[in-house]
């Protein structure tokens, strides 16, 4: 027997999905929808399934969609001719204005076997500003029945004339114990309270990081970085090195560590005040020998290059000038 997917997707997202579903049944669904909240919250899934349950020809009282329809079937093979995904051509790239022309050439024209047009625009924030202005028009004047989802996890880096043009729908962080549950039901033996402490309390980066190969990864970049402070380690070599980490999730592990430096610096002792906890005593070892200033600048610097994601920036220059920072400040 085939499970049935779940509609939300995920537990923590049933207020969210409540609201939308009590909007639509009022004839108040809109035609944008910001849907904004931290990384790791299954935002991407809960857009797909709403533009499941908005394509359905019977969905039921709940918004689920019935999976026997037409529609259905065209929705689980990706081929429905209502649907529409728009996202970069390549991760981390941005999203070109051409993808943006197109898709509002495609809106205007009228739905071809649902009730809906739908849209997911994703990540929304990747947009350049050809392709948010070009959005605009038709944020502005939607053709009848047509409903955009815009997903973002930095809703900041979108302009203020979108955002100001959608209903915004936010994915908080959960409650630990229901994001606890949750992932020990996902995984066997997880340390769930690390985990998510790991994850920044959302449930998705928590699986994703209790994977082995994962933490395995993360202790080796660790060890690296200490051994770079320590001089042992040649800064630009391990920033080559580097390379082949995901560099989101690089990223995150880079601030996580220079931010537990400061708390430690600031006075913090006990591991359950570290973002790090499972690596208190590394950390420890670390505190009394570094400045300050150059971490919070370190800090601003891994910042930026987040902030950054979807340019032109160089990854190992990026990497070799943080190392190369790191490695002069610490003695010998």
């Amino acid at each position: 027997m085939i499970d049935r997917p779940a509609f939300p997707p995920y537990p923590w997202q049933r207020s969210q999905w409540e609201r939308l579903q009590l909007a639509r049944a009022a004839g108040r669904i809109g035609h944008a929808w910001l849907l904004a909240g931290p990384p790791g919250l299954g935002k991407s899934a809960f857009a797909a399934a709403l533009a499941h349950s908005l394509l359905c020809d019977r969905p039921g009282a709940s918004g689920a969609p019935c999976l026997s329809c037409r529609s259905c079937h065209l929705v689980a093979v990706g081929n429905h001719p209502d649907l529409d995904r728009i996202g970069p051509d390549e991760a981390g790239k941005p999203i070109k204005v051409d993808a943006i022309r197109d898709y509002c050439e495609r809106s205007s024209l009228t739905a071809q076997i649902a009730d809906h047009k739908v849209a997911i625009l994703d990540p929304a924030d990747a947009m350049n500003g050809a392709a948010a202005n070009s959005l605009l028009k038709t944020l502005e004047e939607p053709s009848p029945s047509t409903m955009l989802l815009l997903v973002t996890a930095s809703p900041h880096r979108l302009p203020a004339t979108v955002r100001s043009r959608c209903q915004r729908v936010d994915f908080p962080i959960p409650d630990p114990n229901e994001a606890a549950q949750w992932l020990r039901g996902q995984v066997a033996g997880v340390d769930a309270t690390l985990a998510l402490r790991l994850g920044g309390g959302a449930p998705l980066a928590a699986l994703a990081g209790a994977d082995p190969a994962v933490l395995e990864e993360r202790a080796a970049r660790l060890r690296e970085f200490v051994a770079v402070g320590e001089r042992r380690e040649d800064p630009v070599r391990i920033a080559g090195g580097w390379l082949s980490t995901d560099w989101a999730r690089l990223l995150d592990w880079l601030a996580r560590w220079l931010l537990d430096l400061v708390r430690l610096r600031a006075g913090a002792a006990a591991a359950d005040q570290l973002a790090d906890p499972d690596h208190a005593a590394v950390f420890h070892g670390l505190a009394d020998r570094v400045d300050s200033k150059v971490l919070f600048a370190m800090v601003d610097q891994v910042l930026e290059a987040r902030r950054a994601a979807g340019s032109n920036l160089n990854h190992q220059l990026a990497l070799e000038s943080l190392l190369i920072r790191w490695a002069a400040m610490t003695p010998r």
